[in-house]
């Protein structure tokens, strides 16, 4: 899991950079594309054919790592990456809340508390952009993003062990790669200049590997176990967002920064206790 939080972080960063210059439709595409070459040479050892990617339960998780990725480049394209990170964040908290409702877990007033107050901390993360401009529609995006994001990780845990982790990532790279170019019929593509494409290529190399690695952190072991290690991502966004684009949160968004850490982190060790 912290491989992973590592590789999204940097590819969230590389695929910012162009999302200025370029569409969603076509970031997600040539980054597919990139990805999806190196995933199949990483993978090719551990290839078992087609035939478990068929399975209707790894269909629905492509399908929420084609609505993940999506909402995540629309966020990262209107607001902060830190600020995007954070909000992602607060995919563990509906995890926690999921899991109680369908009875995974047990319900705990304490842990619905902590919960309460993790989402409160992301109405402040919100606040100081409060409004609908673009910023606003940058939020917005990240929360959608979040809830895929908690949607696939639960989809993930049911997945059964006989599907390869290198089937799952492959199909689900290549969903979003497909994803991308149908979208690219609604949208106008430009040029990419050589700095774009290195920066989707190195995109691709962290989605791909942190994908892969995501897969194999959530299987056949509780959540609750590799869910904290989450949270190294907003630290690692920060700085980057910091070196890269000087971005400084606000007061009041720190404040919601520590609540959401703190509810997270509170929900799942009450989790393991139970």
């Amino acid at each position: 899991m912290l491989v992973a939080m590592g590789c999204y972080v940097l590819n969230d960063a590389c695929v910012k950079l162009t999302t200025h210059n370029l569409p969603p439709g076509q970031v997600l595409a040539v980054r597919g594309v990139f990805a999806s070459v190196l995933l199949l040479a990483i993978a090719r050892g551990a290839w078992r054919g087609w035939e478990p990617a068929l399975r209707p339960i790894v269909g629905v998780r492509c399908a929420l790592e084609v609505t993940t990725a999506l909402a995540s480049v629309l966020a990262l394209t209107f607001a902060p990456l830190a600020t995007v990170s954070t909000l992602m964040m607060a995919a563990p908290l509906m995890i926690a809340v999921t899991a109680m409702v369908l009875g995974w877990e047990p319900w705990s007033k304490g842990r619905l508390i902590a919960t309460a107050a993790g989402f409160i901390g992301v109405l402040l993360v919100i606040r100081p952009a409060m409004g609908f401009d673009v910023a606003f529609a940058g939020h917005a995006w990240a929360l959608v993003c979040a809830a895929s994001l908690a949607a696939r990780d639960l989809v993930t845990r049911r997945i059964p062990a006989a599907v390869p982790s290198a089937t799952i990532a492959v199909a689900t790279t290549i969903a979003v790669c497909m994803a991308g170019g149908l979208l690219g019929v609604s949208e106008q593509w430009a040029s990419p200049g050589a700095s774009e494409v290195a920066a989707l290529a190195a995109a691709a190399g962290c989605a791909a590997l942190g994908n892969y690695a995501l897969i194999a952190a959530c299987r056949g072991v509780d959540l609750s176990v590799v869910t904290p290690f989450r949270y190294s991502l907003i630290l690692w966004a920060m700085l980057l967002g910091y070196a890269i684009w000087g971005d400084v949160p606000q007061p009041i968004a720190a404040v919601g920064v520590v609540m959401i850490v703190v509810a997270g982190a509170f929900t799942i060790q009450s989790a393991r206790r139970a």
